[in-house]
């Protein structure tokens, strides 16, 4: 069931991005450039993402264990730091590249030049991370 509704929550995400545009790299300079062509669909689909956000996050903060089965993950005093190097990486990933990896997902469906590019190194660099932290995942492995 989780993983069926991870899929059903990246097609939404996938077609919400192809709907709004926010897949295309040549918008980053509106996001830059404060008086940059802020297109209706971009921010309708900012919008919507900053909605939906806020309601499934209002709707589940409370639940003593996630809706789908598993478990809850530990917090420890780490992950804020975690959190903001991973921003700043995709922040910098994205003003290099003009992709962040769900668009390039999105782009490499719609066979864009660069996003097979980037996704590649975004997967090298997630397996260098693996390699380097000597991080072992088996609940990937188990099916």
């Amino acid at each position: 069931m989780i993983r069926l509704t991870a899929l059903a929550c990246g097609l939404l995400c996938g077609f919400g991005m192809v709907l709004s545009g926010l897949f295309q790299p040549s918008l980053l300079p509106d996001f830059a450039i404060p008086a940059g062509a802020w297109g209706p669909a971009l921010g309708l689909g900012l919008l919507s993402a900053l909605c939906v956000a806020g309601i499934v996050l209002a709707l589940t903060r409370r639940l003593p264990r996630p809706l789908f089965g598993g478990q809850n993950e530990p917090l420890d005093a780490a992950t804020g730091r975690k959190v903001v190097a991973g921003g700043v990486l995709v922040g910098l990933g994205w003003g290099l590249a003009g992709y962040i990896p769900l668009a390039a997902v999105v782009s490499l469906g719609l066979f864009a030049p660069g996003a097979a590019v980037f996704l590649t190194s975004v997967l090298v660099g997630m397996v260098l991370h693996d390699i380097v932290t000597r991080r072992d995942r088996p609940e990937w492995n188990s099916g």
